[in-house]
């Protein structure tokens, strides 16, 4: 059985210090796919009419991380993140039924984290990609079938109404630190 540490010890200390390595490593890799780490758990990549995003999960408990992709209008006022896109907990092996694909798991040595990066940077590549590729049309995006919520669908629809450069409002720089 597991044996976990206790908020504060020494073991905490370091695996918080080893899950920022985890994470500065993780975006070197996001780079490559556009996306600028702009909060200590997101990173974002502009698009036309959104802001898309990875927000990274770092579990309390144990050494590992849940990936969750999300896409943003710039001009939407909910005061938070809406995670909105897949989540790599509910992302199947489709091999073993019932078993995550993922595991972001690590320990403190330089390979382990290295594979924890590489890891989620491979599910960003291709859970990620496929979804923020979905999600491009407008059609979609001002659909009931959207994951954006009404007030973000009517958002949007004010920025393709208006002939205005769109500023990001307050509450999208500070959910996601995106200008």
């Amino acid at each position: 059985m597991p044996t976990y540490a206790a908020p504060g010890s020494p073991e905490k200390k370091l695996e918080s210090r080893n899950a920022q390595k985890v994470m500065r490593l993780l975006s070197n890799k996001l780079k490559s796919l556009g996306f600028q780490r702009t909060k200590t758990s997101f990173f974002t990549r502009h698009k036309t009419l959104v802001i898309e995003f990875v927000h990274i999960h770092k579990y309390s408990f144990e050494p590992s991380f849940r990936v969750h992709f999300g896409i943003r209008v710039r001009t939407d006022t909910f005061p938070a993140a809406h995670l909105n896109g897949p989540s790599s907990d509910a992302i199947e092996d489709p091999q073993i039924p019932n078993r995550r694909l993922y595991n972001f798991s690590f320990d403190p040595n330089d390979a382990s984290l290295e594979a924890c990066a590489e890891s989620m940077y491979q599910c960003a590549l291709a859970e990620g990609a496929s979804w923020f590729a979905s999600m491009e049309k407008l059609e979609l995006l001002l659909s009931p079938a959207s994951p954006l919520t009404p007030e973000a669908r009517a958002a949007l629809q004010r920025e393709v109404d208006s002939s205005s450069m769109v500023q990001v409002s307050d509450e999208t720089r500070q959910v996601l630190n995106a200008a």
